[in-house]
């Protein structure tokens, strides 16, 4: 953009004298975050938590107690972890992220490993904060 396209005059009084009407419309890049989008996704439940795998989807409920769809009007839904968690909580936060499957499965993998082998981890809990005290070493 130059001073021309915006309207400013080229004698440096700046936006004063910046006429508005010559100016074309900006188009932006984005979404609708009152919409959400179907796919897989990465969050942090907590601040300086683990990385969750979120997967939001429109279809029929699960029900809560053994996952099975229920016969209800299709909505928008999300999990985390495999795990049903509102939508409110992780949508629209959660689209700065997008994720392919294979990231989302090895997130749900590691969640599981560590729900059997360090129940104490952050990994096998991720609402927990990650505790550089008692967390192991990275190397």
């Amino acid at each position: 953009m130059n001073a021309q396209s915006l309207g400013i005059a080229g004698d440096g009084r700046g936006r004063a004298h910046l006429d508005y009407s010559v100016r074309t419309s900006v188009q932006r890049e984005g979404f609708d975050p009152d919409v959400p989008i179907a796919g897989w996704y990465r969050l942090k439940l907590v601040s300086g938590g683990v990385f969750v795998a979120v997967k939001i989807w429109f279809g029929a409920p699960l029900d809560p107690i053994d996952g099975t769809e229920l016969d209800r009007a299709p909505r928008w839904q999300a999990t985390a972890n495999g795990e049903q968690i509102d939508l409110g909580r992780v949508w629209p936060k959660c689209a700065a992220e997008p994720i392919d499957q294979a990231e989302a499965e090895y997130l749900i993998a590691a969640a599981d490993w560590a729900k059997k082998n360090a129940p104490d981890s952050a990994f096998a809990n991720p609402r927990r904060r990650i505790n550089p005290l008692t967390a192991a070493p990275p190397f």
